[in-house]
């Protein structure tokens, strides 16, 4: 069950900024792409199945900030218990490459090893996707997909997809509801 936090955490990773005000002197548009992600957010996890029923819900929380001048973004997940106890914690660092004009991310889940291989993102009208390797306990990669869609100032969705058995297609396997809150 740790394993699929962890690929929860990774979600975590990428979606722009409902703000486009200037990060930094000459700071690129897609800079802000992560803004959005800024500040305190209350959270629902759920691991879901191949015909997307739910296995497990949890409350979380999500904190985002920036970091050197705001050229990187630093954010913050908490699973917890039904006390508020954090069960799960990690941390995804995240910063645009001027060099190849794309987001970088690296996740480090609390007290674990780290399974995510660092990954990239992109955005589109439907939101921020997330292409991930994720390394399995057996030590085998699995390729995994992570989006964050719905983006607004009250709220996000982030997804994380699972390949099916080798094939084409994919299913959500985790959901992640934010809403603003907990400041």
């Amino acid at each position: 069950m740790r394993f699929f936090f962890i690929c929860l955490l990774s979600l975590n990773c990428y979606v722009p900024a409902a703000d486009s005000t200037e990060l930094y002197p000459g700071a690129p548009a897609t800079a802000s792409d992560y803004g959005f992600l800024i500040g305190h957010w209350q959270c629902r996890y759920e691991q879901l199945d191949r015909q997307g029923k739910t296995l497990f819900s949890a409350p979380c929380r999500w904190q985002a900030h920036y970091a050197f001048d705001n050229k990187m973004v630093v954010d913050d997940f908490s699973l917890l218990d039904a006390q508020g106890k954090v069960t799960y914690a990690g941390r995804t660092l995240r910063t645009f490459s001027l060099q190849d004009k794309r987001w970088h991310q690296v996740f480090l889940p609390v007290q674990m090893n780290a399974t995510l291989n660092p990954f990239t993102a992109h955005r589109d009208k439907e939101g921020v996707h997330l292409e991930v390797e994720q390394r399995l306990p057996n030590g085998e990669l699995q390729p995994a997909r992570f989006r964050f869609s719905q983006i607004s100032d009250k709220g996000f969705v982030w997804e994380s997809s699972k390949q099916l058995d080798g094939s084409d297609n994919w299913y959500v396997d985790m959901r992640i509801v934010a809403e603003r809150g907990g400041e």
